[in-house]
């Protein structure tokens, strides 16, 4: 099992949870039993559950210490990698501790909460069938909250059973007004009913976007209470926790990026403390089988062709609105209801889903694909009736005895590279037109009010056309097809749209997804900010630091913002530096060809510059080269205009400012060549071509493989690897001294990037150490001291 990284001082009572003994984790054991009981979770997941469900109750407060308190934490999952999961867990061990009322806060629509709130009844409560009986009594759950109705007032006397108490809530200004003023009026209570608030997708609503100033209460602020008071939704969120005496709020999200950048200093007489995670920030691992960002478009998606680029004059006439026409029964791969690009992902659906049913295990299992274009409900109401019409075109072509194999074999032609098939093409395109007769549309917004239904109808055949309420937390069963045209200029925002991340056991190869060229280079460099964030909050554990006392810092973007302005006004830029980091030319000047053979020629001569070099299974590697050779050689090397991760020139300077110091002093150089790849000479060395695939007009997605970041380090990449098999090149770059850097040629093949002007296209990335400088082209939280 993976080790779990724990972020955050070691926590003031590091033990307290020592205290229960086996006999005492009564609620959590039934969970486990549970969960062990599911055929879809292997042991190992459930383990892993056990583990960081530990580590994150160790980090709360003792709900029976003798001083009450007020805390606060977060922890950060990955976009659908199964955070409920984890905080399901922690509400089980923390009843078993002596907490006694819980609070889930689940997303701002009713869709996610009723999910949630049926969800933690079949799992925590037991009244739900497939969940267990319900506990004893004494050891019962009371659900202030029903599966079809938000937090309804009810008579504060009921806090007085010997029970713990459980509520599902949106977090909507009025639902959680009640919560406020019940819990207010129940005050007697709570004098001795620790309270536990969980906030799933944290940095959606909850962040205070007024304000952000701390009142001088020396002097007085009641003239100024206004100007100062929070948002409606974090005032209500904090107001809830003073209410009680001992109360503990943890934050859940994959896009942690507004939660780091609250204010921690801002106060409210009234409110208290803002919701800053000063206790605790932990980083869940990577869970075994998700799929994310490295195997759409990093090393592991090799062989597999996911983005599908979507022309902008589709993009235009999806929306412009539209007159309606007849629809002619023709055989065409599309009629006038739809753009070419929206018609082929609707036919991609329809085979993925062909060759699901031909698989075992999927029989009557949910398959969903999403749209998303715009988030206005009048787009969407049109699109999804444009896609009705497309269907009824095909439905009724071939009623009318029109062969649609015609239409549905060029789109298999195009998507079956990578896949997995399980019969022959005449097979899976009779499979993918009885998927065709079943498909279902479905518009899920603020006026449709309509719903997945994945339990009430099982086996569904799905379009679900939406915007914001597919956007965070809800599940999309079975997602194989995304058409993804929705622009956004905020990282977590783009993050969180990212649905078809998760757990794809079975059909990661069928994941397909249409997308604009400019979406498509800007999810590629969002994989670098992002895992420059989790490195930085690796960085504060192993520091032993609070986050009150340490900085976290965020990588910029020039085009993109980490979070909305309103939620991140305490931010501010430092210095250059790129410590612990492994940038690399995640985007390429592909169209210039000037540019390409300058770097072909500039490898020859660096390469051949570098001294004798060492084969290796995966290359050839060079120990000892100056710095200046590295520096000389990145400032002559021509990256792409609009590349953000790669800077070459300041990368240089910064490494050459950082040998003053004594840092980077010591290179290795390595030329991947891996066995399988044509041959060519670079620097009079023969290497093997390395096979990367456009994402974009020019990115590549994710360059490095993990596994060459330790290709220099005592014991190699293998040192390095994880439970699991994968390689920890976080570790690598933490065991790396701070005088030892690597750069990694990457000889890239031209033919498979469409690329007719040269051999070879040359891509670099960096393995950086971590070394004494301590800013960074970062945005860090101003009101932290670095102290």
């Amino acid at each position: 099992m993976e080790s779990v990284r724990v972020l955050g001082n070691v926590p003031a009572r590091p033990a307290w949870t020592d205290r229960l003994a086996l006999t005492d984790w009564y609620h959590w054991q039934r969970l486990e039993l549970l969960l062990r009981s599911d055929p879809k979770r292997g042991s190992q997941q459930v383990d892993s559950v056990a583990a960081e469900s530990l580590r994150v109750l160790r980090h709360l407060h003792d709900p029976l210490g003798n001083t009450f308190f007020q805390g606060r934490g977060l922890v950060v999952g990955y976009v659908q990698s199964g955070k409920t999961a984890n905080y399901t867990a922690v509400a089980a061990r923390a009843v078993d501790a002596g907490y006694r009322i819980v609070i889930v806060l689940s997303g701002i629509h009713d869709s996610l909460r009723n999910q949630t709130q049926s969800r933690l009844e079949r799992e925590l409560v037991g009244n739900q069938s497939g969940g267990f009986p319900q506990a004893g009594r004494g050891q019962d759950w009371i659900s202030l909250t029903s599966l079809t109705e938000d937090f309804q007032q009810r008579d504060v006397n009921i806090l007085g059973a010997p029970a713990v108490f459980l509520a599902v809530i949106k977090k909507n200004v009025s639902v959680l007004a009640k919560v406020n003023s019940w819990l207010e009026a129940a005050a007697s209570y709570l004098y001795d009913m620790p309270l536990l608030v969980i906030d799933d997708e944290a940095d959606q609503a909850s962040i205070n976007t007024k304000g952000n100033r701390t009142p001088d209460l020396a002097v007085g602020d009641d003239n100024d209470e206004e100007t100062l008071a929070p948002s409606p939704t974090n005032a209500l969120i904090r107001s809830i926790l003073t209410h009680a005496p001992k109360a503990a709020y943890i934050g859940y999200t994959a896009t942690p990026f507004a939660n780091i950048l609250i204010s921690q200093d801002t106060a409210h007489r009234r409110l208290g403390d803002d919701l800053f995670p000063r206790d605790f920030v932990i980083q869940l691992p990577r869970p075994k089988g998700y799929t994310g960002t490295e195997e759409l478009f990093g090393t592991s998606a090799r062989g597999r062709d996911v983005i599908r680029l979507v022309a902008n004059e589709d993009v235009k006439a999806l929306r412009a609105p539209r007159r309606r026409k007849s629809a002619q029964i023709v055989l065409a791969r599309h009629s006038e209801a739809l753009p070419r690009s929206l018609a082929e992902a609707l036919i991609a659906f329809c085979l993925a889903g062909g060759v699901r049913s031909l698989r075992p295990g999927f029989a009557g299992k949910a398959h969903t694909m999403l749209v998303h274009v715009s988030q206005r409900i009048s787009d969407q109401e049109r699109i999804a009736n444009a896609i009705r019409d497309q269907i009824d075109v095909w439905r009724e072509a071939e009623q009318q005895g029109q062969h649609l194999e015609e239409v549905f074999s060029p789109v298999w032609i195009g998507i079956k590279g990578g896949v997995d098939a399980p019969a022959d093409d005449k097979v899976i395109i009779v499979a993918a037109l009885a998927v065709l007769r079943e498909l279902v549309i479905v518009v899920l917004n603020s006026e449709t009010g309509e719903n997945l239904e994945y339990d009430e109808k099982p086996g569904r055949q799905l379009v679900a056309v939406g915007g914001n309420r597919l956007s965070r937390g809800l599940t999309l069963e079975g997602l194989t097809v995304s058409y993804f045209l929705r622009t956004a200029t905020m990282c977590d925002t783009l993050l969180q749209m990212a649905r078809w991340y998760g757990f794809r056991r079975g059909y990661e190869d069928l994941i397909r997804i249409w997308t604009t060229d400019g979406i498509a280079r800007w999810f590629a460099e969002l994989a670098l900010v992002e895992q420059s964030l989790r490195d930085s909050i690796v960085a504060l554990g192993r520091a032993g630091r609070r986050p009150d006392q340490m900085a976290i810092r965020l990588r910029a973007h020039s085009d993109l913002l980490l979070t909305a302005r309103n939620k991140g006004r305490t931010a501010e830029a430092t210095q250059d530096s790129w410590s612990g980091e492994h940038p690399q030319t995640v985007l390429l000047p592909l169209l210039d060809a000037g540019r390409l053979e300058a770097n072909r020629a500039l490898a020859d001569g660096f390469v051949a510059s570098v001294g004798p070099m060492v084969r290796l299974q995966s290359g050839l590697l060079a120990r000892d080269v100056p710095a200046e050779t590295v520096c000389d050689f990145l400032r002559a090397y021509m990256v792409h205009d609009d590349i953000v991760a790669f800077r070459s020139d300041l990368l240089a300077d910064w490494i050459a400012e950082q040998t003053t110091v004594g840092d980077l002093t010591d290179w290795s150089v390595f030329v991947a060549s891996p066995k399988a790849g044509r041959l060519v000479s670079i620097g009079g060395q023969q290497v093997g071509l390395v096979r990367r695939s456009r994402i974009s007009s020019e990115s590549i997605g994710i360059l490095i493989d993990p596994a060459h970041e330790g290709v220099d380090l005592p014991g190699g990449p293998d040192a390095y690897k994880r439970a699991g098999g994968t390689y920890d090149a976080e570790a690598m770059r933490s065991a790396r001294p701070s005088t030892q850097g690597l750069i990694i040629v990457y000889p890239l093949d031209p033919e498979h990037l469409s690329v007719a002007c040269t051999d070879v296209v040359v891509a670099l990335a960096l393995s950086l150490p971590q070394t004494s400088d301590a800013g960074s082209t970062w945005l860090v939280n101003s009101t932290v001291s670095d102290g």
